[in-house]
């Protein structure tokens, strides 16, 4: 719901509203409601594991992730110099991998 409803209006509404070729527009406006679908679909994978013993491997995949999404997130921002805070995406998914990962012990 976070990213949804709190970065649309920061990320998605410029990206429509811009002046970018309607190719690169509506793929990037795409991928950025593919990342909504997996970010319900670990929700939904974690509240499983929650309340099934059975989901533990779910919880696994899920925690995975999550550590790849905060590690790409960070080495993005290393790699292109930016400030940590002004892509703050790893530093949503670090405690979901951090938190899956000792959930999943």
């Amino acid at each position: 719901m976070l990213h949804v409803f709190a970065g649309g209006p920061i990320a998605a509404r410029p990206l429509l509203l811009s002046d970018m070729r309607d190719e690169a527009k509506y793929t990037n406006y795409y991928c950025w409601h593919l990342v909504s679908i997996v970010i319900a679909a670990m929700t939904f994978g974690f509240a499983y594991a929650a309340v099934e013993a059975a989901g533990r491997d779910v919880a696994i995949i899920m925690t995975v992730l999550a550590g790849m999404f905060a590690a790409w997130s960070l080495g993005l921002v290393l790699w292109k110099r930016q400030r940590p805070f002004r892509l703050p995406q790893w530093l949503l998914f670090a405690p979901i991998a951090v938190l899956g990962a000792v959930g999943s012990c």
